[in-house]
C-alpha cells in the first residue's frame, strides 16, 4: 500500500485530506507543522507528500530543503499554494517539488497529480530500492545483471550517458526500457536536475499537447490558470518519452521543432521559452516500419535515432535469472518486510525453463508474488508463471508443460481474452488504464479488442 504525509496547519483542510486519501486506498499519515512533518519522513519515508508552504515553525520552505535527499531517492512532493502564488511554486519545483496545486481545489485533481507523480518516481525509488539492498555491487549490473548481451549495453551507457545525445531505447515490453532510461539519466551530467517521465501510450490524444507543452491561463475553456507542460520541467534535466511510437503525428512534428531549438511555445503563449532537455524515448514496435506506414515522421526518426540501444528480452539471457531472482527477493524483503532468505534449487529450475513472455517486468511481478507466500526457501509451489491469468499455476520443468496443461483445452487467447475483458472492466471503461496495468501501450490493446471483438 502507498503511503501518503498531508502537512497543513488548517485542521478541518487535513482531516479532510486524510479522509480523501484513507478512502482511496492510500496509507495516510498527518502534520500539522513542519518539524511533525520532518519526524513522520523520517521514521515512515512516505511514498508522497501533500505539503503547505506556510507552516508554524519549521515551514515548508525548510522541509522541501531538508527533504531533498529523500526526493532523490522517489518520494515526491507536491505544493498546495494560494491563488496567485504561482512563482513560489515553481520555485519549489526547482527544489525538487514534483507539481503545485492551488487552493481551493478539486478532489479528483488532487487525486489525479498524486496518481501521476507516484507513476512517474517509480522507477526512480525501483532504482534507489536495488541499489540500496545490493550495496556494493557495480550499480549496472546490480539492476540488469551479468550476460554479456547486458555487459555490451551497460558498455553502450558508458559511452553515451555522459553526452547530450538523443538515446532511442528498443526493447520487448517488460524488458525494463525505463529502468534503462533512469539509469542512462544518472550516470549523465545532468543528474542534478530533474528527470521527467511521460507514457505516450496513456495520455488521451486530446491532452499530449498540454502535457508536454503547456499552457497560459486562459487559452481555451477550463484553462483558469498557467500550467508547465514537461518540456518546461524538465529544462536542464532529461524528459523520457516512453511508447513514442503512440504520439499523433502532429505532435511529432512540434516535438521534432522542440527538440531542434531546445524551445517551445505553450498554448496560447505570445513567445517561446527554454527547454533546454536531453530526450530519451522508448519503442516496443519498430519505428523504421511505422515510417514507412507513414504513422511516423521520417525527419523525426532520424533524430531520435542518434543513439540506438537494444534491451534484449530476458529469454535471451537466461543466465541473468538467477542473478536477478536474488536481487527481486532482497528487494521484496525490502519492500514487503518478508523473510525470504532464498529461491530452491528446483524453483529456480522451473524460473530458468520459462520462456519470460512478460520479460524481467514478470520475473519480478512472479519473485514478488512468491515472496508474499512462502517463508524462508521460495520452493516449486510458490512460483506462479501464469503470463496471462491468475488462474492458472505453472510447477513443471518447462513452459511446454503449462501450455498443454490449461483446463478446458481452453487457448492462450481465451485466456487473453478474458484478461483484456476484466481489465478494462475494473478500469470502468478506460482504455489507457486498462493497457497500463496489463503492461502493454494503447495501440495494442485497441489492436487486442478489435481481434477479440472485445465490447
Amino acid at each position: 500500500m502507498q503511503s501518503i504525509l498531508v502537512v497543513d496547519d488548517n485542521k478541518d483542510l487535513l482531516e479532510n485530506m486524510v479522509e480523501l486519501f484513507t478512502e482511496n486506498g492510500y496509507k495516510t499519515y498527518k502534520a500539522e507543522d513542519g518539524e511533525t512533518a520532518l519526524e513522520i519522513i523520517n521514521k515512515h519515508t512516505p511514498d508522497a507528500v501533500i505539503l503547505d508552504m506556510k507552516l508554524p515553525g519549521i515551514d515548508g520552505w525548510q522541509v522541501l530543503e531538508r527533504v531533498k535527499q529523500d526526493i532523490e531517492n522517489g518520494m515526491i512532493v507536491i505544493i498546495m499554494t494560494a491563488y496567485g502564488e504561482v512563482e513560489d511554486a515553481v520555485k519549489a519545483i526547482k527544489m525538487g517539488a514534483y507539481d503545485f496545486i492551488e487552493k481551493p481545489f478539486d478532489n479528483n485533481v488532487m487525486l489525479l497529480t498524486v496518481e501521476r507523480g507516484l507513476s512517474s518516481q517509480k522507477t526512480k525509488k525501483e532504482l534507489y530500492n536495488l541499489k540500496r539492498s545490493m550495496g556494493a555491487l557495480p550499480d549496472g549490473e546490480a539492476i540488469f545483471g551479468k550476460s554479456e548481451a547486458m555487459r555490451k549495453v551497460l558498455k553502450q551507457i558508458e559511452i553515451v550517458a555522459p553526452t547530450d545525445m538523443t538515446v532511442l531505447i528498443q526493447g520487448e515490453t517488460g524488458t525494463g526500457k525505463e529502468v534503462m532510461a533512469n539509469f542512462i539519466y544518472g550516470k549523465s551530467n545532468r543528474n542534478k536536475s530533474q528527470f521527467i517521465a511521460v507514457d505516450c501510450g496513456a495520455i488521451p490524444e486530446s491532452l499530449i499537447e498540454s502535457e508536454l507543452f503547456g499552457f497560459e491561463k486562459g487559452s481555451f475553456t477550463g484553462a483558469d490558470k498557467r500550467k508547465q507542460g514537461k518540456f518546461e520541467l524538465a529544462n536542464k534535466g532529461t524528459l523520457f518519452l516512453d511508447e513514442i511510437g503512440n504520439l499523433p503525428i502532429e505532435q511529432q512534428r512540434r516535438l521534432l521543432r522542440a527538440v531542434e531549438q531546445k524551445k517551445i511555445t505553450p498554448i496560447g503563449a505570445k513567445n517561446e521559452i527554454e527547454a533546454d532537455v536531453r530526450l530519451i524515448t522508448s519503442t516496443n514496435v519498430n519505428l523504421a516500419q511505422l515510417v514507412q506506414e507513414k504513422k511516423f515522421r521520417e525527419d523525426l526518426y532520424y533524430r531520435l535515432n542518434e543513439f540506438v540501444i537494444e534491451m534484449p528480452p530476458l529469454r535471451n539471457r537466461l543466465e541473468d535469472i538467477p542473478y536477478l531472482g536474488k536481487v527481486f527477493v532482497q528487494e521484496a524483503t525490502f519492500q514487503l518486510n518478508s523473510d525470504i532468505e532464498i529461491i530452491s534449487d528446483d524453483a529456480m529450475k522451473i524460473l530458468v525453463n520459462y520462456s519470460w513472455p512478460g520479460n524481467v517486468r514478470q520475473l519480478k511481478n512472479v519473485i514478488r508474488k512468491a515472496c508474499l507466500i512462502a517463508s524462508k526457501t521460495i520452493l516449486p509451489e510458490h512460483i506462479s508463471l501464469s503470463a496471462l491469468s491468475e488462474e492458472y499455476s505453472f510447477s513443471q520443468n518447462s513452459s511446454t508443460d503449462f501450455y498443454k496443461n490449461l483446463p478446458f483445452r481452453k487457448t492462450i487467447e481465451d485466456v487473453e481474452k478474458r484478461l483484456i475483458e476484466k481489465e478494462i472492466t475494473k478500469a470502468n471503461g478506460n482504455i489507457s488504464l486498462a493497457a497500463k496495468t496489463l503492461g502493454i501501450s494503447r495501440r495494442t490493446i485497441h489492436y487486442k479488442i478489435e481481434k477479440y471483438k472485445i465490447k
